[in-house]
């Protein structure tokens, strides 16, 4: 038979495969998976949770339908507006609508009210789960019910008669819930139910998470720690400030020193360390750099022409160089008015602002080249597999060649070189390298958190929400101090790409004698190789010394005393400067050491502040020693509170000599007063108080509840075995029925 006979006699049935094939294409890929997945039925189980409640490919579908509903209806935007709870629930079950946006209001969140959430538990809600956002509906609703809390449609119409106009720009519940039952091809019964369902979830997270109560003894501490306040006059006598550094301590001295404190990190205060030591080492990289200098790149920056300017000017003059004004000069109450600046007003500060943006938009983009010629050969993964360190060192670019290239290729200065290990506090006291940021999404990071994340840094490394981890010999940035496009003079400013090369966690040094180069950027200033190593056999020596100048120090700080109070605080300060000022100075163009600090506004720190500030730091490569740092400062303080006299009026008998180990220092005090906390001011804020933390433990639980972890393991929830066979936990469980 002819072919184009065939077609017009069979052209119906062609046509009606074609619709099928079409539609099926349109629904996609999960409804696709369903009609073809093999697995034994709709009714099969596809996990289990609890001791025996399967969860089928009905349910799932079920679910996922109900998902789809409650966010047409707006449910994700209005589990974010909850507080933490929703906003966590959303990413959990709304997986599909996250963003970066979100993650930056959780941060933000947690950041302001000082809340105990940690970025790692974020990333396990922000991160991609095995567990679909349907499933975790399942759970969660199942647990809701379970508890008994039931939203009757009654009550869900109600609630939406008044959210969805707000939620759909003033449309009405007439309005809206028709189009979705057409949409979804359900009775109004059905959306009431799923909406019903979100709610219930979110008011069982708010039952969890609010189980504890306020103590009265609790509000009074919290009201104790934030209003009362201690201010200080005193001299600081360090014990370093008398050590006698012509002095080199016996070698097993040192030794011993060395192996009782090697596994402590420094400033480590115990009840076997009260001074402190240690000489653990940090958590630190090694990378490659390529750097410039703005102030280089604007010699080569195309020039700004009057035209661009005035033409930038007409593009923004409502925008940026329009303000409300009063009506009346003489009357700041009166009508405002817009009113447009001139462009002579403002010509000086456009062109200025143009040519920055210029000279940056250069200076990237001579960067970003940089980056591609460095890694234009670098293997890519294969087959889910990630190229080791060792195949993309043989394939690197050389940022040295790549650099004296485009500098001739430019006529322009590029530095590149190679830093020495880097601890996290390195990077930070590196006038360049603190103020270097990465620009992703809407976020700015710093170089140091995305160097220390490093896969080699193992658990220690710290977690990017917005970005993949480091890895060793690929290209980072351009880096750049994000100030830089605002800042009038751009001597000061670099810009830079970095590649890591080496990375070692924190561990014992292998000897007293380990030593190594601690060198940052080379930007043709000579390096000061005594700034830029680092001796561990220096720290402990130095620890030594001020062990064994400890009662010298003492004595010290009685002689200062009885000079105060003999000739006053101002002429014992001037003598001791004279008599010891000169040892006491690392760099005889310091100041003078010994001076009077005012110290004002001394707080205690509660071990509930620690908790919150240990969560909030726990992703910072410093982490450790910021801790140690606020633990210390929370001593002084409680030992400075010992001192005053339990009686409100009584003062402190000054001057007083305070022994404060963990910082090595004697302190001789002037003044000692306080700020109490009284009975009229206690009522006014008990309430205030309350509330704060009530809702503040509110929304510390709910990234507990929350957390996908939490959520498998208290409901017991597992994939179901192929073939339809029962899960593990279900046979054992009927094996045990049985016998």
């Amino acid at each position: 038979m002819n072919l184009m006979k065939w077609l017009r006699k069979n052209n119906k049935k062609l046509m009606a495969v074609v619709v099928i094939v079409l539609m099926v294409a349109f629904i996609g890929g999960s409804s696709f998976q369903y009609l073809f997945r093999g697995s034994g039925g709709a009714k099969a189980a596809v996990a289990y949770f609890g001791r025996n409640q399967k969860i089928s490919h009905l349910d799932l579908q079920a679910a996922d339908q109900e998902v789809e509903i409650v966010s047409a209806l707006g449910g994700d935007s209005v589990a974010r507006a909850q507080g933490m709870a929703g906003l966590l629930m959303s990413e959990l079950v709304f997986r599909q609508n996250g963003n970066v946006a979100v993650l930056d209001m959780a941060r933000q969140a947690i950041q302001k009210n000082r809340y105990r959430i940690s970025d790692k538990q974020l990333s396990q809600m922000f991160n991609t789960h095995s567990v679909p956002g349907p499933m975790f509906w399942i759970l969660l609703c199942h647990e809701a019910q379970t508890a008994g809390i039931h939203i009757s449609n009654e009550q869900v119409g109600r609630s939406l008669e008044g959210l969805i106009p707000q939620v759909f720009e003033g449309r009405t519940y007439a309005q809206v819930i028709p189009g979705l039952m057409n949409r979804f091809g359900v009775p109004e019964e059905t959306i009431l139910a799923a909406f019903g369902k979100f709610i219930a979830v979110l008011q069982y997270a708010q039952v969890v998470s609010s189980g504890e109560n306020v103590t009265t003894s609790q509000i009074k501490h919290m009201a104790s720690n934030e209003s009362e306040s201690l201010s200080a006059e005193l001299v600081q006598l360090k014990a370093s400030y008398f050590v006698n550094k012509d002095e080199i301590p016996p070698e097993e001295v040192v030794k011993e020193q060395f192996n009782q404190y090697k596994d402590n990190f420094p400033g480590q205060v115990s009840e076997f360390n009260s001074y402190g030591f240690g000489y653990r080492l940090p958590d630190r990289v090694q990378f490659d750099y390529l750097a410039l200098k703005l102030s280089d790149v604007a010699s080569i920056a195309k020039s700004l022409t009057e035209e661009e300017a005035e033409q930038y000017y007409q593009q923004n003059r409502d925008r940026q160089f329009t303000q409300k004004t009063p009506s009346d000069p003489n009357d700041p109450n009166s009508p405002l008015v817009a009113k447009v600046k001139s462009y002579a007003e403002v010509a000086d500060t456009i062109m200025s602002q143009l040519r920055r943006q210029r000279i940056t938009t250069k200076a990237e983009q001579i960067l970003q080249e940089a980056r591609l010629t460095a890694d234009a050969n670098l293997p890519a993964a294969y087959n889910g597999q990630e190229p080791t360190a060792e195949q993309r060192l043989k394939k690197a670019g050389d940022y040295t060649k790549i650099a004296a290239a485009l500098g001739k290729k430019l006529n322009l200065p590029l530095y590149s070189g190679r830093t020495g290990q880097l601890s996290a506090i390195n990077m930070q006291s590196d006038k360049i390298l603190r103020r270097m940021f990465l620009a992703a999404s809407n976020n700015a990071i710093p170089l140091t958190q995305i160097l220390f994340s490093v896969k080699e840094l193992g658990d220690h490394a710290t977690i990017l929400l917005s970005m993949p981890p480091a890895a060793l010999y690929v290209s980072i940035g351009p880096v750049k101090d994000p100030m830089s496009t605002a800042a009038s003079d751009l001597s000061g400013q670099v810009m830079m790409i970095a590649r890591l090369v080496d990375a070692q966690k924190s561990a014992p040094p292998a000897g007293a004698d380990f030593a190594f180069s601690t060198k940052t950027l080379g930007l043709g200033n000579p390096p000061d190789s005594k700034s830029q190593s680092f001796s561990v056999e220096e720290q402990v020596v130095n620890d030594v010394r001020a062990l064994a100048a400890w009662e010298t120090t003492k004595a010290k700080a009685e002689e200062f005393k009885v000079l105060a109070s003999k000739d006053g605080w101002d002429k014992a300060v001037t003598e001791f400067n004279k008599r010891y000022g000169k040892q006491a100075k690392a760099d005889p163009n310091d100041p003078n050491v010994f001076r009077v600090d005012h110290q004002a506004g001394l707080q205690r720190i509660s071990s509930a502040d620690l908790q919150v500030l240990a969560a909030q730091v726990s992703n910072s490569p410093a982490s450790q020693i910021v801790m140690n740092q606020a633990q210390s400062e929370g001593q002084f303080v409680d030992r400075l509170y010992s001192l005053i006299p339990d009686k409100a009026n009584a003062p402190a008998q000054m001057p007083w000599i305070v022994e404060f180990k963990p910082n090595q220092t004697f302190y001789v005090l002037k003044t000692l007063t306080m700020q109490r906390l009284t009975q009229e001011d206690f009522q006014k804020t008990k309430g205030m108080l309350v509330r704060r933390e009530e809702y503040s433990q509110i929304e510390n639980l709910a990234a507990v509840h929350f957390s996908p972890e939490n959520v498998v393991k208290r409901t017991n929830f597992r994939f179901a075995n192929p073939a339809n066979e029962p899960a593990e936990d279900e046979t054992k469980q009927q094996s045990q029925e049985a016998s």
